[in-house]
């Protein structure tokens, strides 16, 4: 029996750039979602993005399963792109109810989910919710559980993709500059640079990145972390309590209990300082003896790479997974 989705009133379609790609405004959990498509027969793919990104990101990725005729989907995050953007109302349980509406919206049967970083710790809340929902996991770099002094670590690089926000740049190239010059991407491509064009917006001074700072402050709060350090301190030293409970909330994860087919890839590579991996090799292991069918594999490149970088490897793992199911 097919589900019936939210009431389409306020659903319309935006843009549309290829016969078999379309963009469109749904409204699911109080907001509006962007939502990328590609049409296709085969299994549906909901892709999720990481913290600072936005439905453009695993485009190339998503082009690869179209072509072998899957249905795929990617939406910008709420706050995030061309999605609503509210002032409060983040965190996974947001993120959770958000994807859960949108499968309903779509009447979606068994997808596969497949997650960059934060995009990857979505998945793994949403499938152990939802244990009956989902057909199997694609986990790119991300969703493991990190220690505090290693949460701390990654901020600092996460920082860096944050210097973008909140910004007005006098041109498109001024942006571009700042973003190609960053030790974060690896390798400069007409698919990156096209990538952060779409990024940005036009005002009356100049150009920003449409995706608001308050944004990430609101996320990381939620995580019990800020983009500022100190602030991280701040709160523990104000509200311990809370502040602790919200990092503990989010390091209990039932592993065990996830039943679905789970494909991990790791990156190995560093980003900016040594041993600042954003799936260490501890916690990849963990999640690989922890989730009864999971098997992983690593990939030579950076947390940035393993998405923006073209990979005959990663995409080959990717189909592989997919065609054993």
């Amino acid at each position: 029996m097919q589900r019936k989705s939210k009431p389409t009133s306020k659903h319309k379609t935006t843009a549309k750039t290829k016969s078999n790609y379309k963009e469109e405004l749904i409204f699911v959990n109080g907001i509006n979602l962007n939502v990328g498509i590609w049409t296709g027969k085969q299994t549906p793919i909901i892709c999720l993005h990481g913290l600072s990104g936005n439905l453009h990101s695993l485009k190339s990725i998503a082009k690869t399963l179209n072509q072998k005729g899957h249905q795929v989907f990617c939406y910008d995050l709420r706050g995030r792109g061309h999605s609503g953007k509210p002032p409060t109302g983040y965190g996974f349980e947001n993120h959770i109810k958000d994807l859960h509406e949108l499968i309903l919206h779509y009447q979606l049967k068994n997808p596969i989910l497949l997650g960059h970083s934060f995009g990857c710790m979505i998945a793994l809340r949403y499938t152990i919710q939802f244990p009956n929902e989902i057909k199997s996991m694609i986990l790119m770099d991300g969703g493991g559980i990190l220690s505090l002094k290693k949460r701390i670590q990654i901020l600092k690089v996460l920082k860096q993709s944050f210097d973008r926000l909140d910004v007005t740049f006098p041109s498109p190239e001024s942006y571009l500059r700042l973003v190609q010059n960053s030790p974060l991407i690896p390798k400069w491509t007409k698919d990156i640079q096209n990538y952060f064009e779409l990024e940005l917006q036009r005002t009356n001074d100049g150009y920003v990145c449409h995706m608001p700072k308050f944004v990430m402050e609101e996320e990381l709060k939620e995580m019990g972390g800020s983009i500022e350090i100190y602030k991280v301190l701040v709160q523990l030293i104000l509200h311990p309590i809370q502040t602790i409970q919200k990092i503990k909330k989010n390091k209990n994860l039932d592993f065990e209990s996830i039943q679905v087919p789970t494909l991990i890839l790791r990156a190995t590579q560093m980003n900016l300082f040594p041993n600042d991996n954003l799936l260490p090799a501890d916690a990849f292991q963990s999640m690989l003896t922890r989730i009864p069918k999971a098997k992983g594999f690593e990939i030579q490149t950076n947390h940035y790479g393993i998405v923006f970088d073209p990979s005959k490897e990663r995409d080959k793992l990717i189909l592989q997974f997919i065609n054993e199911k």
